[in-house]
């Protein structure tokens, strides 16, 4: 495992004040942390403290925009308009930490009323999301999402289509999920697919229909070996979840599965 590819999720330190993020972060020789901005908000944390740490320590940074009670694609003009909003926001947030790209959900299909054309509404939203990174200094990562109804960028070929539509296919990046993949050929077939497109791999575990498991070492997948086949693309490697416990305990067991992974591997 070469952790100087990995960042840890905001959301596996839960709870921790941000001094400990990057303390954590540090010692366990992580390049840095994904930065989620609903939990800025939600935690009342102050992006200046963030950015001061992240400065102080050395620390990498990524951000993961707003995505949860939201849909850019909405059949509602005012929902979309407030996901936009929101999402200029996060957008606005990795500017100022100086983060080369944030990752943003595309948005989901609603009730098919007769003229609506949900892959038209997601490759303009997406357009305009990624015109608006360009113009502040980052770059817009959407993110491969689970094939799940109502989700719609899903597949590498949804990708290229909404590139089509939006004649605009270099402006934006994609972020590839793991755990959003039905199999680790599945992982590998996305990676090999969009290749120079992708910004960073988001890495955690699934267990049939349920996606980013805490037992993470009783999943589908096995994280260590593909971990280490993704690690050759060189890009940043985020271990994700939801860790409540302010102890850092999913990272910690995550980290010591993929490092014992590894070690027994190399005894062979």
């Amino acid at each position: 495992m070469n952790r100087s590819l990995y960042l840890v999720s905001s959301t596996m330190l839960w709870g921790l004040p941000p001094e400990k993020w990057f303390q954590i972060t540090e010692e366990e020789g992580l390049a840095g942390i994904e930065v989620w901005a609903q939990q800025l908000e939600s935690q009342e944390i102050s992006v200046e403290t963030v950015r001061r740490l992240a400065l102080q320590h050395g620390a990498a940074l990524t951000v993961h925009s707003y995505s949860w009670d939201m849909n850019l694609i909405s059949l509602s003009r005012s929902m979309r308009e407030a996901a936009e909003a929101l999402t200029r926001k996060g957008i606005a947030l990795a500017s100022y930490l100086h983060a080369p790209h944030v990752t943003i959900h595309p948005g989901r299909d609603g009730l098919a009323l007769p003229g609506t054309d949900f892959e038209e509404l997601m490759a303009y939203s997406m357009r305009s999301l990624a015109r608006y990174a360009a113009e502040e200094g980052t770059r817009a990562s959407f993110e491969i999402m689970e094939k799940i109804p109502k989700e719609r960028l899903t597949t590498p070929e949804a990708a290229r289509r909404a590139e089509a539509l939006a004649a605009a296919g270099p402006l934006w990046s994609y972020t590839e999920d793991t755990a959003h993949c039905d199999s680790e050929e599945e992982i590998f077939h996305i990676a090999e697919c969009l290749g120079g497109s992708l910004a960073e791999f988001h890495v955690s575990n699934k267990k049939g229909t349920v996606r980013h498991i805490g037992d993470v070492e009783n999943g589908d997948l096995n994280l260590p070996a593909v971990t280490a086949r993704l690690e050759g693309y060189g890009l940043p490697m985020i271990l994700e979840g939801f860790d409540p416990s302010m102890k850092a305990e999913r990272l910690h067991r995550t980290l010591r599965w993929l490092d014992g992974a590894e070690e027994r591997n190399g005894n062979k």
